[in-house]
């Protein structure tokens, strides 16, 4: 069985920005409310994305891009102070043992390693962790959290910026100067 875009030659989009996490609990819609907030920037190399959990069903956009970030609310032991951006890297581990351990909890490694060997491809990718004050019921951000989310837009500006192609790399930039 041959996955539905493996057939492609080159990426549809350069930056894939996957924000997640449950609206109804708080601060947990941190992620959801950057991905909301770069997807209204409307740009055609960049795709954002808001849902409410990671699914295997993501894996075909992930195929389809060159970076992905994955944005999400953090709190408690596992989560800095302040906002992070880690790469995440593949590494050796065994694909086969971690998919079928995360059929039903997907997580940013699972869903790349699911995408390399699906695709035999996978794209570089960071996880943009936003520590958080409460998961409570309700819908209205944190004070804090609203401040996080700013800091998180403006890391993933400075991030396309900083990775975007250079012009005497881009093949258009040779045609307009046949």
């Amino acid at each position: 069985m041959t996955p539905p875009n493996a057939n492609k030659s080159a990426t549809q989009f350069q930056f894939l920005i996957i924000g997640y996490g449950n609206e109804l609990r708080g601060d947990d819609a941190a992620g959801p409310r950057v991905a909301q907030i770069v997807a209204s920037w409307q740009l055609p190399s960049i795709k954002s994305l808001a849902v409410p959990q990671l699914m295997p069903e993501l894996i075909n956009d992930i195929a389809d891009t060159n970076y992905v970030i994955f944005v999400d609310a953090c709190s408690g032991s596992s989560c800095s102070s302040t906002m992070q951006l880690d790469p995440i890297i593949i590494g050796d581990h065994s694909t086969k043992s971690l998919v079928a351990q995360e059929t039903h909890r997907c997580n940013p490694l699972s869903l790349l390693m699911l995408t390399k060997q699906l695709y035999d491809r996978a794209p570089q990718a960071w996880f943009l962790k936003m520590p958080v004050e409460s998961f409570d019921i309700g819908k209205e951000l944190s004070s804090t959290t609203k401040r996080g989310c700013d800091r998180a837009v403006t890391t993933i500006e400075q991030f396309i910026r900083s990775y975007r192609q250079p012009v005497w790399l881009q093949p258009e930039a040779y045609m307009k100067s046949a």
